[in-house]
């Protein structure tokens, strides 16, 4: 079937879904994607009245795409203010006020993301622009219409009202990714827009009381938490979970306390609700059960470094280094627990030459560590000879207290740079 051309003036996106989402159609394009007046519809029978058939489904399509065209044309009339004002009447959930509401919120957040992220002064504005208005196409005739449109619409309506490309963007971006596969943002602003407006549903809902049980998640919170975990992983950005969470209570705290809950008691709940994200994508990589339990149990908050650490225990697995340096390194970690109280290392305590050798090695490798995990993780894993050797020769536990503080301050001194690299216990290495 056919459509008048005057019809391809409205996006494509709102004639599309027109014809796939409401009628069943396939839409048609050309080789250089741009859409064409047609239309295909499958017919269940036989080849009789075919003519009948095609008129039914271009009259049935063509009223559709009028009101299309009117919305569109309606939509125009509006402002984006006038649209960000009516939010005020449009409830987010009626435990945590409105979308407007919402939208101070995440401002707020997004104003901790750009300075945590060093955005520059034009990625500042266009993210704090954004986070002002990227709910208003919500109020507008087409998504009223089309609620599968929300997002598209406001990138061309914010282009429409003079919006830059990025503001425009960013609006549409927020919402990604939409499955656990679909696409995320690809620019900076929209991406941190999207981690704003998500941290935000769960740290509400959360305080709210409405923690996903089971398979129950009406919010789709599991969702969204695992879309700031694909964002965060796949743009290798720093995200250093418990951190940001302490400021976005800070934040948030003054401006939901009307609703009669505070974010104070959500921290423990939050980060195992994100360990189990983090737990899921990591699995989906393939990655060993007992290398994600070390890697996510690490004293190291930053999600992006957790995932590296699975990444890089994983790689090394197989080689034949790996069984020996890990129950080396596990052993330091199990006997520095044993340190009641730590005292500052006394080099005139050494009773050999392993016991100054092995100080030596272990100084030079702490001083030696940086962000670099790859190069953290073979300073460490490089240390295993002088470990058994310095185990073989040395009573860590000895009588004397002065001897054994000191000992076990130095093994405590390893220890804590190896339990922010990973829980090294949990690894299973027969």
């Amino acid at each position: 079937g056919d459509f008048e051309e005057k019809y391809l003036a409205v996006p494509k996106e709102v004639l599309i879904t027109s014809m796939k989402e409401h009628q069943r159609y396939f839409d048609v394009m050309n080789q250089a994607g741009e859409l064409l007046p047609h239309f295909i519809s499958v017919r269940n029978g036989n080849s009789e009245h075919l003519e009948n058939v095609i008129k039914g489904n271009q009259k049935v399509l063509t009223a559709r795409l009028e009101d299309a065209e009117f919305f569109y044309a309606e939509d125009q009339k509006l402002t984006i203010d006038f649209c960000v004002n009516k939010l005020k009447n449009v409830a987010f959930h009626e435990k945590i006020g409105s979308i407007y509401e919402k939208m101070q919120r995440v401002t707020k957040i997004s104003e901790l993301l750009a300075k945590t992220y060093g955005l520059d002064a034009q990625q500042t504005a266009d993210l704090a622009r954004a986070s002002q208005i990227y709910k208003f196409d919500l109020v507008t005739n087409m998504v009223g219409e089309f609620p599968e449109l929300q997002g598209i619409m406001g990138e061309k309506y914010a282009l429409l009202q003079g919006e830059n490309k990025a503001v425009s963007q960013a609006i549409r971006e927020h919402y990604l990714p939409i499955s656990s596969t679909g696409e995320i943002p690809e620019t900076q602003v929209g991406a941190l827009l999207a981690i704003a407006d998500k941290l935000d549903s769960i740290v509400t809902f959360f305080a709210a009381g409405m923690v996903p049980s089971g398979s129950n998640d009406p919010y789709a919170l599991r969702r969204q938490a695992y879309g700031i975990v694909r964002i965060v992983l796949e743009n290798q950005m720093s995200f250093p979970l418990a951190s940001l969470l302490s400021e976005v209570k800070a934040l948030l705290n003054p401006m939901v306390a009307t609703y009669g809950f505070d974010l104070n008691n959500i921290d423990v709940e939050v980060l195992d609700f994100f360990a189990a994200r983090m737990k899921q994508y990591l699995s989906l990589a393939e990655i060993r059960y007992d290398i994600i339990d070390a890697a996510l149990q690490a004293t190291q908050e930053d999600l992006a470094a957790q995932y590296l650490t699975a990444q890089l225990l994983q790689e090394h697995s197989q080689t034949e280094s790996f069984k020996p340096a890990m129950e080396a390194l596990t052993r330091v970690v199990n006997l520095a627990k044993k340190a009641d109280t730590i005292v500052e290392v006394d080099e005139a305590l050494f009773e050999s030459d392993v016991e100054r050798e092995f100080a030596n090695q272990v100084q030079t490798t702490l001083a030696s560590l940086s962000d670099n995990l790859k190069e953290n993780y073979q300073a460490l894993v490089a240390l295993e000879p002088v470990i058994v050797k310095y185990f073989e020769d040395t009573m860590i536990m000895a009588e004397d207290e002065a001897l054994r503080n000191n000992r076990l301050s130095l093994l405590k001194q390893l220890a804590q740079s190896i339990e922010k690299l990973a829980k090294l216990d949990v690894l299973v290495t027969k």
